[in-house]
């Protein structure tokens, strides 16, 4: 085999013989395409891998043994090499029960190298490759047969120029000093349980929850991990079970009877209906949880907070720019507020994050602490 030949792969035994080759080179390119549309899982539809033996999509809704591509992906030894690689491994944690190790992601080690925050794959191309993709095929219908040649030539694409960015941002990274750096951050992506949703974490996903406490915080917790849970089962979008802003308000108002479930603003009668009385059970179990026992959210910012967490933006954005790193990538705002409420588990305040700017907000945290 070449690495200039292409393939399209529809059986298991080809599937074998491809990954087999892979697996004599020291790294894997790999993307994935799938739809999202009318469902809580992804259904992948494709998967693009490169290597030393060449380019191919394997179109994984016609082979129903993938245990070859497993057995590549999860060696320890090769590196896997993508863009953006989240919803990659969201599809791999789906169809492995775990993560492929040893992932260089193209889209990080950018950031790292001073060139943006999530700078896409088509600019990384023309900026290190000097190649203009084409994005006709950007939004195209994954799981319709058969795929024509332009969408697979589009698809073969966005793994064909991933070992040039590969060597290129390696380099950068290492002049630069900050190689140690992306692998801790390759590290923490790639843990099995940061892709793994489930009924008791579910809320963690919810911004809005963040400004709520005690019984209303324990309801909108326990509703989350049961529309989750609902979801799954069901394997529907959690907005189809109930909306983000519908579940906060009935959190907020705490109904206890059907007419007041009802009178929510958004609710449908349907989900009245065939929900309202589980929802109604839940929110009578909330009661259970004290305050005092409930974690609560930091509320509403008074001004003291919102000047303390100006101060800190200013101290973040300030360590960023003297690397020329994005500021997102030492910390988020909502980091910002968590440490203002006493988080001190954050990876701000972990490793290299606390050499560069860890520390000084800590710092400013004690000078303004109350006496």
């Amino acid at each position: 085999m070449s690495n200039n030949e292409t393939f399209y792969i529809e059986s298991a035994a080809e599937l074998k013989v491809f990954c087999n080759e892979l697996q004599k080179g020291t790294w894997i390119g790999v993307d994935t395409e799938f739809m999202r549309e009318r469902t809580y899982y992804s259904e992948p539809c494709l998967i693009q891998l490169s290597g030393d033996a060449g380019i191919a999509c394997v179109d994984i809704i016609t082979i129903d043994d993938l245990s070859s591509l497993k057995e590549a992906l999860c060696r320890e030894d090769i590196v896997k090499l993508m863009h953006s690689c989240s919803q990659d491994l969201e599809i791999f944690h789906l169809l492995f029960k775990e993560i492929p190790p040893n992932i260089f992601d193209t889209q990080v080690a950018a950031a790292f190298t001073g060139k943006g925050d999530q700078v896409s794959y088509a600019a990384l191309v023309d900026d290190i490759c000097g190649v203009t993709l084409h994005k006709a095929h950007t939004r195209a219908r994954w799981c319709n047969r058969p795929l024509s040649k332009d969408e697979i030539h589009y698809a073969e694409d966005d793994v064909r120029y991933l070992p040039a960015l590969f060597d290129s941002l390696s380099k950068e990274l290492e002049n630069l000093g900050r190689r140690a750096w992306f692998d801790a951050e390759m590290r923490g992506i790639s843990n099995t349980a940061v892709h793994a949703i489930n009924e008791s974490n579910a809320w963690q996903r919810m911004n809005a929850l963040g400004q709520m406490a005690g019984r209303s915080l324990a309801a909108a917790k326990a509703l989350a991990g049961w529309r989750e849970s609902l979801a799954q089962s069901r394997d529907k979008p959690r907005s189809w079970i109930l909306a983000d802003k519908v579940l906060v308000r009935i959190a907020n108002t705490l109904p206890e009877t059907i007419a007041e479930l009802s009178s929510i603003e958004d609710i449908t009668d349907g989900f009245v209906k065939h929900r309202g009385e589980r929802i109604l059970s839940i929110i009578r179990q909330s009661a259970e949880h004290s305050e005092s026992e409930q974690p609560t959210g930091p509320g509403r910012p008074d001004a003291r907070e919102k000047a303390l967490k100006k101060e800190l933006a200013m101290i973040l954005d300030a360590a960023a720019e003297k690397i020329e790193l994005p500021a997102s990538l030492l910390a988020t705002r909502k980091d910002l507020t968590a440490m203002i409420h006493g988080d001190r588990e954050l990876a701000v305040l972990q490793g290299w994050r606390a050499e560069i700017v860890g520390q000084d907000l800590l710092d400013c945290l004690q000078n303004n602490a109350p006496t």
